[in-house]
């Protein structure tokens, strides 16, 4: 049976860890959100069989980009790829809150996929420029080949019809892998990128990435 005692020393600690983790939830933010050190990308060299791809990113606060990488195919036209919080990205809710939450600790996250034709591509590079970055690279085809293949049976590998949101212009899927503060959007796109052997530098999760 516990005692008054017991409870008030389970009490006090119970307090410590709330003031603890509110502390370090906020020094976590607080760098996440007001100090974004540029991650810098070196595309790969030499190349046999070059091809260009595209990293996409669309500003979510001043200091946070949301960024997708674009990837051509055989028949000429472009799939965007992209990683998201599913209340945020999917659904389109902004609020501080849910920003909050899909940085602090893991949250249930959607695969988005798009495809253009060249007219459609075009207005997608417009979109970005209205306050986005967009970033050119040459990579290896082969490589490019594999990764398509890969996020491709990621994509489908949901078995469920898509979520289209008409915001974002993208069909979303719910994804195995979680959203967090050490796994967003932009680590995500900087290990597709490692995948077609581009070197990545830096911090990579304020989404402000610069080409070397």
């Amino acid at each position: 049976m516990s005692t008054p005692n017991s409870l008030k020393t389970r009490v006090l600690r119970i307090n410590r860890f709330i003031a603890g983790f509110i502390v370090l939830g906020g020094l976590f933010l607080s760098l996440a959100l007001l100090a974004p050190i540029p991650a810098r990308i070196t595309p790969p060299t030499p190349l046999n069989d070059p091809v260009t791809v595209w990293v996409i990113g669309y500003p979510v606060t001043p200091l946070f980009y949301h960024n997708s990488l674009m990837l051509p195919d055989e028949s000429g036209e472009w799939r965007e790829y992209s990683f998201g919080d599913r209340a945020v990205y999917a659904n389109n809710q902004g609020r501080l809150i849910n920003l909050a939450q899909a940085v602090l600790y893991p949250t249930p996250a959607v695969f988005g996929r798009q495809t253009f034709d060249s007219t459609q591509w075009q207005q997608r590079q417009q979109r970005s420029r209205d306050g986005g970055q967009r970033l050119r690279l040459h990579v290896e085809r082969s490589r490019v080949r594999a990764l398509l293949d890969q996020l491709e049976q990621r994509y489908h590998a949901a078995e469920v019809t898509p979520q289209y949101n008409p915001k974002v212009d993208l069909y979303f899927v719910p994804d195995e892998r979680y959203y967090a503060g050490w796994q967003t959007c932009n680590h995500i796109v900087a290990r597709w990128l490692r995948q077609l052997d581009c070197q990545i530098r830096g911090w990579v999760f304020s989404g402000q990435f610069k080409l070397n």
